[in-house]
C-alpha cells in the first residue's frame, strides 16, 4: 500500500510555528494565501520573514496584517540569521504535507481545472462537494486528503488519471540515475 496514502489519512498532529498553533493545512489556506499573492504558494518572488509570519497568521486564523512587537522581534531574528529563517521555512514546508500527495503519471496534454480555466483548488472542492462532502469539510480537510479523495473520485468516474506507485517511482528514479551516470561517463556527448 502506498505510504503516502496512509500518511495522508493520519490526521496531522497539532503544529506550532512562530508562536502560533496552526490548523491543518487545507485548500482554504492555500486559496487565501494565493489571494494575497503569497510567495509561499505562488513562487512569485523571494520569500521574506514577514511573508512567513503572515502565512502563519492565516493558518492560525488570526486577524491579518497586525503584527505586534513579538512578531517584529521574530522578523528581525530571522532576517539576521538566514539559517534560522531557512529552518522556519522548512518547518512550514513540512507542515503543508505535499510529500503525502499521490504522485501522478504525467499526461501528454497538460490541463488544469479540466481545461476550462477553473482554478485547481476550486475544481477539487467542487468535485468533493458534488460527491456529498460538506462544503466546510471540503475546504478544511487536510489538503493531502482532499487531493487523494479527489483523485479517487475522478478515477471512479473514468477520468484519465493514473497514480504512480512507490515501486514505479523508485524504478523511474533508478532509471534516471542510470541515464545521468551514463551521460556523465560519455565525454563524446559533452557540448563545447
Amino acid at each position: 500500500m502506498d505510504k503516502r496514502f496512509l500518511a495522508a489519512f493520519i490526521d496531522p498532529a497539532p503544529f506550532r510555528l512562530l508562536g502560533r498553533s496552526l490548523y491543518p493545512w487545507c485548500l482554504k489556506y492555500r486559496v487565501r494565501l494565493m489571494a494575497f499573492d503569497s510567495p509561499l504558494v505562488t513562487g512569485s518572488r523571494a520569500i521574506t520573514p514577514a511573508d512567513l509570519i503572515f502565512a502563519c497568521q492565516v493558518c492560525a486564523e488570526e486577524p491579518l496584517g497586525d503584527i505586534g512587537w513579538k512578531d517584529e522581534l521574530r522578523i528581525m531574528r530571522m532576517t539576521r540569521n538566514p539559517a534560522r529563517f531557512e529552518i522556519m521555512l522548512n518547518s512550514f514546508s513540512g507542515y503543508i504535507l505535499v510529500q503525502d500527495w499521490p504522485k501522478f503519471w504525467e499526461q501528454t496534454k497538460k490541463s488544469s481545472g479540466g481545461g476550462k480555466g477553473l482554478p485547481w483548488p476550486l475544481s477539487i472542492v467542487a468535485n468533493l462537494i458534488a460527491n456529498g462532502i460538506d462544503e466546510k469539510r471540503a475546504w478544511e480537510m487536510p489538503e493531502c486528503q482532499a487531493i487523494w479523495l479527489n483523485s479517487a473520485l475522478a478515477i471512479s468516474k473514468g477520468a484519465d488519471v493514473a497514480i504512480m506507485s512507490p515501486e514505479e517511482e523508485a524504478f523511474m528514479a533508478e532509471e534516471e540515475a542510470k541515464d545521468a551516470a551514463a551521460a556523465a561517463s560519455n565525454p563524446a556527448k559533452e557540448t563545447p
